[in-house]
């Protein structure tokens, strides 16, 4: 057991140091997203270990792929489904719109069977290259920014703080289907 969570740790952060491979911990809680340093400065957005509100990345999703979208996230949320899965165009600092796929699951519930946190992978399925220049401003990424987020997915995976491992354990076993699935994808679009 500890050889494969380490093997799918070591895959994971091959992929998410390349940038080919966005992570993302959503706190529903607190309105916040935090995405993996890499994908964020691949994507061209400055402050890439900083928390953002769910309402800045919201409006990066171009209008006709966000109701889809939205209606996907939400089923999981309510329990109606058992897994989010979305495609949709994702606006780049810089590189325009970019086609992604996102895959998530609900790692923790309330009471009432709401998903409370969620974590995932995004894929960029976009064929021409990035080039991300300007940048945005430095500054609020929104009314949640510098709100704390306990325990990114990143810093979970990275072994970074000590006393987190039966966390980051159980946190890869939940996601090792999603990165199963998004990483035979990315070997399907290099072939």
């Amino acid at each position: 057991m500890q050889r494969w969570q380490q093997t799918v740790g070591t895959r994971c952060r091959q992929a998410m140091d390349s940038g080919e491979l966005g992570v993302w911990d959503l706190r529903l809680d607190l309105e916040t997203v935090h995405y993996s340093p890499q994908w964020k400065l691949r994507l061209g957005f400055p402050e890439p270990h900083s928390a953002d509100s769910t309402h800045f990345w919201r409006c990066r999703v171009h209008p006709g792929d966000l109701p889809g979208m939205l209606t996907a996230i939400r089923a999981h949320i309510s329990g109606d489904a058992p897994d989010y899965e979305a495609g949709f165009r994702l606006r780049s600092n810089g590189s325009g719109y970019r086609s992604v796929h996102s895959r998530g699951r609900a790692i923790e519930r309330g009471a009432d069977g709401r998903a409370v946190r969620m974590i995932g992978t995004m894929l960029d399925l976009t064929e021409r290259p990035l080039t991300p220049a300007g940048g945005l401003p430095e500054g609020p990424r929104g009314g949640m920014e510098g709100s704390p987020l306990a325990l990114p997915f990143h810093v979970l995976l990275s072994g970074e703080r000590p006393g987190t491992e039966a966390e980051r354990h159980r946190v890869l076993g939940l996601v090792d289907d999603l990165l199963q699935a998004t990483l035979a994808q990315l070997e399907g679009l290099r072939a």
